[in-house]
């Protein structure tokens, strides 16, 4: 079950998505373990964007069900789907909507996994959207959220020379809003998810090289660059100081038993 999250897939073309894809997918998958003895698992997907394992988890069996409020988003990952086999297609359901009204249109305990992968970047207040998302959780099932590290806002503009964009991030500092995108802390995104009853059992970085790189081409999956690529990233991810300065966060958290 965790080597199909690997797979690849041929929604996102440039280095830095295709990491994000692969090392989020590789960091959720040494967490599916603890919930083997559901079967398939029924997984929410919010935002569904190029970046998230959607498809991967469709792949290896699990029931997906993927919201967007962009209809190009959601137009992508149809086009990607269709090429997919029928009982693939048949195991994830794309649906245009809001995920922070996900309580409104599911149930407690509807959901084994929840996906909240850069959502949070155009948010100005997570935790309408984060709460929804444990609401729907059955208990011991996992919260897997990304968002843009603001410890990192400032490298990628400065290793571009782009110093006012450089000193608008430092100004930002580690948590709030920058002219693009909301970011956010470890600490900060592990106490919302302990308020909400989802604590945190891991947290990683995602894209600590590769951010760095701009949007240039992501190497040939299989190819020796690419084999080492995501060996280099897989280990940077999860070790200080590197993941600390990742331009994205990966918190996994589990909803505990009340």
């Amino acid at each position: 079950m965790t080597s199909a999250l690997h797979e690849a897939t041929t929604w996102p073309a440039d280095l830095h998505t295709s990491v994000q894809r692969e090392i989020a997918s590789r960091q959720l998958a040494e967490h599916l373990a603890r919930l083997r003895q559901r079967g398939p698992l029924k997984v929410l997907d919010v935002g569904c964007g190029p970046a998230t394992p959607s498809l991967l988890l469709a792949r290896a069996g699990h029931l997906v069900t993927a919201v967007s409020t962009d209809t190009l988003q959601l137009t992508a990952m149809h086009e990607e789907v269709a090429g997919e086999p029928e009982e693939i297609r048949s195991r994830l359901r794309l649906v245009e909507g809001n995920g922070s009204e996900a309580g409104r249109h599911f149930a407690p305990g509807s959901f084994d996994l929840a996906l909240c992968h850069g959502v949070l970047d155009a948010a100005a207040e997570p935790d309408g959207m984060l709460a929804a998302l444990a609401r729907i959780l059955n208990p011991g099932g996992l919260l897997s959220v990304t968002a843009a590290n603001g410890a990192a806002a400032a490298l990628a503009p400065g290793v571009a020379g782009e110093w006012t964009a450089t000193r608008k991030a430092l100004a930002a500092r580690s948590v709030g809003a920058t002219d693009a995108m909301r970011t956010d802390s470890p600490e900060s995104l592990g106490t919302m998810l302990a308020d909400l009853g989802a604590p945190v059992l891991a947290w990683y970085g995602v894209g600590v090289f590769s951010a760095l790189r701009g949007d240039e081409p992501a190497p040939r999956r299989g190819s020796k660059t690419w084999q080492n690529l995501i060996a280099v990233e897989e280990e940077a991810g999860r070790v200080d100081p590197y993941r600390g300065i990742a331009s994205v966060l990966h918190l996994v958290g589990e909803k505990t038993v009340r």
